[in-house]
């Protein structure tokens, strides 16, 4: 009489990862990542600190404690290695500092967001270069109920440190 038995590995982060990523509507995304708001490598390269403040959907009323996930591409690099998590402060306020992100090819730099609070979920994008950021149209319908002043990124940069404010909504 012959038995045989099998055992086949499959790395769980692996299956957890692929099923991660078809949530989101923009590649890169991993539930899988540290709380932290200082995502920088390396401290010698370009960087950008992005902040803001997550407000209700009339634009109005800060949300605290809100989850706040940000993902991009590593510098010279094709993968996302930089991610990181935080929650909004009790004025509705985040703020994080990464490295320059890399482009994909032919595509300004990006940074990815997903904010959730109270099973309610938001994906953006911010877009930007060396001289300005920008919004995606999409990005320009779901925030029509800011203030022009809040509903548009603000850009400024010296030497090789960039800072942007950026501001949306969400459902509470």
């Amino acid at each position: 009489m012959l038995a045989a038995t099998g055992l086949i590995c499959v790395p769980t982060g692996a299956i957890a990862k692929e099923f991660d990523s078809h949530s989101a509507p923009f590649k890169g995304y991993s539930s899988f990542t540290d709380l932290k708001t200082d995502l920088r490598t390396s401290f010698l390269g370009k960087e950008v600190s992005v902040s803001g403040k997550i407000y209700d959907v009339t634009g109005k009323t800060t949300i605290p404690n809100a989850l706040i996930e940000v993902w991009h591409l590593s510098p010279e690099k094709k993968n996302y290695k930089h991610r990181g998590k935080m929650f909004t402060d009790d004025d509705g306020n985040y703020t994080f500092i990464t490295d320059w992100p890399n482009r994909a090819l032919g595509k300004q730099r990006r940074i990815y967001f997903k904010v959730s609070k109270n099973n309610n979920v938001v994906y953006t994008e911010l877009i930007f270069n060396d001289f300005d950021a920008h919004i995606t149209d999409k990005h320009w319908e779901q925030n029509q109920q800011l203030a022009e002043n809040k509903r548009f990124p603000k850009f400024d940069t010296f030497l090789n440190k960039s800072t942007i404010n950026f501001n949306f909504t969400i459902n509470q």
